[in-house]
């Protein structure tokens, strides 16, 4: 019922997913993902603990083979699961249970894995994998929409669509990119558009806070916040 992929970027060591469903918020359910650690995909009856616990078990320095043995040895529902899982190095894994409805499946790739349940065929998640790939040059967030638009292109899910949702972590303990659309008649699109308007903003992001430094480039913050007053100034002055 979801086709997601589930990377890293090997130039920033950016982790995340994104997915599409005909389910409501697949973005909201199916993406666990911690910066330094690495990035989970759970869905196909989801059992979150997968995620939430895959997550601890990366973070212990399991790598990610290992870690989803361990997951999915502790569920009794594990024919009914799918789960994507990379590691802070790039390792790869990935399990798609006996009684995922057809067509279901996964590929992996260098730093990724494409992965769905309830899909059209195969080629949904070909497609994936060959959109991501080459996509080499551009920034994590929109290497894995470019993977979600193709997968929608091939295909996409059997029943059709409503949700679709990117979450991407990078250095920060919050979110790099977060971003969701919950019910929408074209939701891979809809995405695709609310990650254009991130993308304008995208400059924007080297003034938020880090853990070490809770403001940096502390006067270009300053600069934006003038030119917000004045633009709020102006746009009084001619009501």
């Amino acid at each position: 019922m979801t086709f997601s992929i589930v990377a890293r970027c090997p130039r920033t060591g950016a982790l995340g997913v994104a997915t599409s469903s005909k389910a409501l918020a697949a973005g909201g359910g199916v993406p666990y993902c911690r910066a330094s650690t690495g990035a989970i995909a759970s869905q196909s009856f989801s059992n979150p603990y997968l995620g939430i616990d895959g997550l601890a078990l990366l973070e212990q320095g399991l790598p990610a083979e290992r870690a989803l043995e361990r997951v999915i040895e502790s569920d009794a529902g594990r024919d009914l699961r799918q789960l994507g899982i990379v590691d802070k190095d790039g390792r790869v894994a990935a399990y798609t249970g006996e009684r995922c409805i057809d067509w279901a499946g996964h590929v992996l790739g260098g730093g990724y894995v494409c992965l769905g349940n309830m899909l059209t065929g195969e080629d949904v998640v070909k497609a994936m994998a060959t959109a991501f790939e080459r996509s080499i040059e551009e920034e994590l967030p929109e290497r894995l929409v470019r993977a979600l638009v193709a997968g929608q292109d091939a295909g996409g899910d059997r029943r059709g669509r409503q949700s679709a949702g990117i979450h991407v972590v990078q250095t920060e303990e919050y979110p790099y990119c977060d971003l969701r659309v919950d019910d929408h008649p074209e939701p891979v699109a809809e995405l695709r558009r609310v990650l254009t308007i991130f993308q304008r903003i995208e400059p924007f992001l080297r003034m938020s806070s880090r853990r070490d430094d809770f403001t940096p480039d502390w006067e270009a913050v300053l600069r934006v916040r003038e030119m917000i007053e004045e633009s709020l100034q102006e746009d009084a002055a001619a009501r």
